[in-house]
């Protein structure tokens, strides 16, 4: 970037190899400009915190690639793989509807079907007759998309009724879920299910479950001693500070549709061949925002990311949470970079130093402050780790949006690494 060309927002200087600002401004209006000659930027990253930077970078990349775990157990889904032995769906659809391009015809109004659930309140039979009303062309949001999507959707979403269960929880269960889990009842290959949803939303990116396997669920242990089984639980439950944080399966590996298992055996289950394929020939890795246990260490659990990782010689990246949530109280930015290279090394044959794995972390202006719940950028630990802080005013502007990120500035400073 030209030193005296108007930067369109603002900049950090950062200690490359030479003294460079960021973001490079120039070069993210060209990938702009150019989508799909867009870089192949990894984000290792579930759940919904990082949505909005999913969103926001189809403007400039139509090869993102989004490596996501599978071990939601909460809402629909976990009614799903309950019933179904499936995989959860949820965090799949949440993502593939994020990268879904919004200015083709029809795209809009999958994605709001795509996201309505059911009531949460009422009786069976008054569930299953609004669920067999989305059935009809003439459902107000099925007669707003094309037939050619709405057809797929709707035999899609028959074949899920046919097949579940009598006693079946359709109360909150999300349609997208239930869409999606009848395509995945027809053929039994997620990454098939992933393909055809990509081509009908027509989603600007790649989607990757971190593994393969049906029935992983995860385990936290506490500094107490205590430990519970389940996502959901460690994500919605106040709980003492995480110690570790493990995969698990039921000891009885195939147990009955509809049976919650009662003991589990730690695994640790291979990275699936398409995700390490995708990471491998990226432009730069990001290990992005979101809960910080499960969500992002949760997809460095299967064997072998932490080698895959630390061979691919592109930039590497971690966005640091802006703000605590119950699954980091009293951590700073260098702690958490230490659990990162923790867990990195226990899925490497060969461990390798901090900087093998991360090299740049994008954090926040507030500095060593955590006032309002901020989790402290300790710039000095974090560069004694052997890691180059970015430091930018990261927060969103927009009102009520206090303590999230800014998702153009992110993707700004990713799309400059590249």
């Amino acid at each position: 970037m030209d030193e005296h060309e108007p930067p369109d927002g603002p900049v950090a200087l950062v200690r490359l190899s030479h003294p460079v600002v960021l973001p490079v401004w120039r070069k993210v209006r060209n990938y702009e400009h150019h989508p799909l000659e867009g870089p192949s930027i990894a984000l290792l990253s579930g759940g919904s915190g990082a949505r909005r930077l999913s969103e926001t970078l189809i403007r400039f990349t139509h090869n993102s690639v989004h490596v996501l775990p599978v071990f939601d157990d909460g809402g629909s889904s976990r009614e799903l793989r309950l019933k179904f032995l499936m995989p959860p769906p949820g965090d799949l659809r949440n993502r593939l509807m994020a990268l879904s391009d919004m200015s083709r015809s029809g795209n809009p109004d999958v994605s709001r079907l795509f996201r309505t659930r059911l009531p949460a309140e009422g009786t069976p039979a008054e569930l299953q007759a609004e669920l067999r009303s989305y059935l009809s062309d003439r459902h107000p949001q099925m007669a707003k998309i094309e037939r050619r999507y709405r057809r797929i959707i709707i035999n899609h979403l028959e074949r899920f009724d046919f097949i579940k269960p009598s006693d079946f929880d359709l109360r909150g269960g999300n349609i997208g879920n239930f869409v999606i889990a009848g395509s995945y009842l027809s053929v039994r290959d997620l990454e098939s299910v992933i393909f055809e949803f990509s081509a009908l939303a027509a989603v600007r990116g790649h989607v990757y479950p971190v593994c393969t396997g049906c029935n992983y669920h995860l385990k936290a242990e506490f500094e107490d001693g205590s430990e519970w089984v389940g996502q959901s639980r460690i994500t919605s439950h106040e709980h003492p500070p995480i110690r570790r944080l493990a995969i698990v399966e039921p000891e009885d590996r195939a147990p009955r549709p509809g049976e919650q298992a009662s003991t589990y055996l730690e695994v640790q289950p291979d990275l699936n061949p398409l995700a390490e394929a995708a990471v491998r020939n990226s432009s730069l890795i990001a290990f992005a925002m979101g809960s910080f246990y499960t969500s992002i260490i949760s997809n460095l659990l299967v064997a072998g990311i932490g080698r895959l990782i630390r061979e691919v010689k592109r930039p590497k990246v971690f966005v640091a949470n802006l703000t605590r949530d119950m699954e980091t109280p009293g951590m700073c930015v260098s702690g958490m970079l230490k659990e990162l290279h923790r867990y990195l090394s226990l899925s490497d044959p060969k461990p390798g130093e901090l900087r093998d794995y991360v090299q740049y972390v994008l954090v926040g202006d507030h500095g060593p402050s955590s006032s309002g719940g901020r989790i402290p950028a300790d710039l000095g630990a974090i560069r004694a780790l052997g890691a180059e802080p970015i430091v930018l005013p990261l927060e969103s502007k927009v009102p009520g949006e206090e303590g999230q990120h800014d998702p153009e500035l992110v993707a700004a400073v990713l799309l400059s690494l590249c």
